[in-house]
């Protein structure tokens, strides 16, 4: 009798946890595309600097959607995703604009057009994912896109390079002090939009454009005073991806 009792319990235990994993959707990602790095290299808002700034990124995603842990009427189990995430990316980097034209045919100039760097960043983080359209309705495949919005937190290891070792070749109105290739924590909000296309029962395809913002100026390996950089570095990120859900 009492083994019979355990065997129940064992049984109940193992139904109920089955039960509460399959009230929840576990999905797993990999995401890569190009990055491009708004920074101290360059000029800001420039063409040719955000069009010669590019890196590449990719990264993993583990989304945990709670469409089931309520009824269709509970708005946010049917519109919100919470989503893990680890990236790298690595972007070289040099000057474009006016200070590097092949009129300036200054000391500085040939400085600024010599000097080269390296932004490299690992990075992982937690964001909340929001769909316009139900979550439910897009599993079972009443329409085949769902465009969604992302907003989070990520802490990033920063590893930059500079080909810059002493005063001499650097830009004369910096000094040396504005170059420092140490690497470094920091933090950064990401937002950001995307959308999915429904491949099959269980998979995703994607289309995803992120902004990182960074809490410092130095992931570029550099950091000036002047004005026309004056804000900390950035990052966005246009992503493909594919998603598989594993229940």
């Amino acid at each position: 009798m009492l083994d019979k009792q355990k065997l129940l319990l064992i049984l109940i235990l193992f139904s109920s946890l089955n039960f509460s994993y399959a009230q929840t959707g576990y999905e797993i990602g990999l995401l890569v595309g190009p990055a491009q790095m708004r920074s101290d290299f360059g000029l800001r808002e420039d063409k040719d600097t955000n069009s010669g700034n590019i890196g590449f990124g990719a990264g993993l995603m583990f989304d945990i959607n709670p469409m089931d842990w309520g009824s269709r009427r509970d708005y946010v189990y049917d519109h919100f995703k919470l989503r893990f995430d680890l990236s790298y990316n690595k972007t070289n980097l040099q000057h474009y604009g006016q200070y590097v034209d092949p009129d300036q045919t200054g000391e500085n100039a040939e400085r600024l057009r010599n000097q080269r760097g390296e932004a490299k960043n690992f990075s992982g983080g937690i964001a909340l994912e929001y769909y316009p359209l139900s979550l439910r309705n897009f599993f079972y495949n009443f329409f085949d896109f769902s465009p969604y919005l992302i907003l989070g937190a990520q802490m990033t290891y920063a590893n930059p390079d500079s080909n810059v070792t002493d005063a001499s070749q650097i830009y004369a109105p910096w000094g040396l002090s504005a170059v420092n290739t140490e690497s470094f924590y920091t933090t950064a909000l990401n937002t950001g939009v995307g959308i999915r296309y429904k491949v099959s029962g269980y998979s995703d395809f994607l289309l995803e454009a992120k902004w990182q913002f960074f809490n410092s100026d130095w992931v570029d390996g550099l950091n000036h005073d002047l004005s026309y950089n004056k804000n900390n570095d950035s990052l966005i990120w246009v992503s493909v991806g594919y998603v598989y859900y594993l229940n």
